[in-house]
């Protein structure tokens, strides 16, 4: 039997915290769906356009699109390479912020190209630095 030292420092609090934000991006659709259960959470005025209901839908979304690939590399890399704790730190850090400002630009304004670009660009950093990581870990170990 091979035994793999686990150490999940960085996995579970960034889960915890991406679940929770997850839920939140769904809340607020289920709000501006017209769930009575959700108007209890979310005080808005006025009618929800089409149009907010759909960057919402995106925000939400594009969301579940990126934390799962990099929720992969990160279990990866903290079970099976030696990368150092300030290295996945870091990308965890740039990939959050990657995240939230994309959710936030979709979710809560209307227009905020500096949001949205930022955002995106951090993602792509936060999980082109585990890729790399990876690749590096592998080609090590041929």
């Amino acid at each position: 039997m091979i035994s793999i030292e686990m150490n999940l420092t960085l996995l579970p609090i960034f889960l915890g915290f991406y679940t929770i934000f997850y839920i939140l991006l769904a809340m607020r659709i289920g709000y501006m769906r017209g769930s009575p259960v959700m108007q209890l959470f979310f005080k808005m005025d006025g009618e929800i356009t089409e149009k907010k209901l759909n960057r919402n839908i995106r925000a939400h979304g594009n969301f579940s699109e990126y934390v799962p690939l990099f929720f992969i590399l990160l279990l990866t890399l903290e079970i099976i390479s030696n990368t150092s704790f300030a290295y996945l730190l870091a990308a965890c850090v740039i990939f959050t912020y990657g995240r939230l400002a994309h959710a936030l630009c979709f979710a809560f304004y209307d227009y905020s190209p500096f949001l949205r670009i930022s955002g995106m660009v951090a993602t792509y950093i936060g999980l082109v630095m585990l890729a790399i990581q990876c690749l590096l870990y592998f080609f090590n170990n041929i």
